[in-house]
């Protein structure tokens, strides 16, 4: 639990950081083009969810922000899963959260700057980032976990 712990506070940190230097930087002038026509920085301001949906359900998210953090939590505290991988999703998924988390609560919507330009895709931010790859290793981890927990059981 203590590796989640320091890598929860680090990994917000740095998000906190990327959205302060973006308000500080980007926000005055709209968009900083960083590689041309591949990658941007571009400040918005979402008030939903991924893509923008659900606009000004502001509670809505808190509220299950806060309940999948506690059921991560819990579980992890309850059980103790083995593998290094699950805490590593699991840190990157709580950091994600609580750094979206934060600007919800404090700024009413969450800071977004970071967009692909060569493709139509949403501006996002390191939060989003780290949600998102937490979550892709987390079923990397159920995957494998749940072909190790087969086998021990001598299913095919």
């Amino acid at each position: 639990m203590l590796f989640i712990t320091i890598s929860v506070i680090t990994l917000v940190i740095i998000d906190q950081i990327t959205k302060l230097l973006t308000l500080a930087y980007v926000k005055p002038v709209g968009t900083i083009e960083i590689i041309k026509n591949i990658l941007s920085f571009t400040y918005v301001e979402n008030r939903g969810a991924a893509f923008g949906i659900m606009q000004n359900a502001r509670w809505v998210f808190i509220l299950f922000t806060l309940a999948i953090i506690a059921l991560l939590v819990g579980y992890t505290l309850k059980k103790k899963p083995e593998g290094k991988l699950y805490y590593v999703s699991t840190a990157m998924i709580i950091s994600g959260g609580i750094g979206n988390l934060i600007d919800r609560i404090f700024r009413g919507y969450v800071v977004d700057m970071i967009e692909v330009t060569f493709i139509d895709y949403p501006v996002f931010n390191f939060a989003d980032c780290c949600v998102v790859i937490g979550a892709i290793l987390f079923c990397i981890y159920i995957l494998k976990y749940d072909s190790k927990t087969e086998k021990e059981n001598g299913d095919t």
